[in-house]
């Protein structure tokens, strides 16, 4: 197996938030709240519901921190253009991971992770998640 020698390991994204007069200052939430997560160089709002950030594919990827913004409530843009380009994004970046031997299991950083119960987030109880 050969390993991946991106240039690239050094992410630039924009998350994109829905416009509300409810949760105007979710923007400057998100960054204060991703400042101190591990892997981030930068997160910084660029307009009023546009966030900039700068990440290393190696610690995180934008598919954890766009779950991980939900999860804690954040209300992410969600058009089908949006969810393509997600796809796409988490595509290459679980692949990039891979050809750096990372784990790509884990879904979103432990720090921002939920507790509920027995770190469950899915309300359904354990014998119905065998079927769905």
């Amino acid at each position: 197996m050969t390993l991946c020698r991106c240039k690239d390991i050094i992410k630039d994204r924009e998350i994109c938030f829905t416009c509300s007069t409810d949760n105007a200052d979710q923007v400057e939430k998100a960054a204060r709240l991703l400042a101190d997560i591990n892997g981030i160089e930068l997160a910084t709002p660029t307009q009023t519901n546009v966030l900039r950030v700068r990440y290393d594919v190696r610690e995180i990827t934008l598919q954890m921190l766009e779950s991980a913004l939900k999860d804690v409530g954040f209300d992410l843009h969600n058009t089908l253009s949006m969810h393509l380009k997600r796809g796409m994004i988490a595509y290459c970046e679980g692949t990039m991971r891979s050809r750096l031997g990372i784990e790509t299991d884990q879904q979103e950083p432990l720090m921002l992770r939920k507790t509920v119960g027995h770190h469950n987030l899915d309300p359904r109880p354990n014998h119905w998640r065998n079927y769905i």
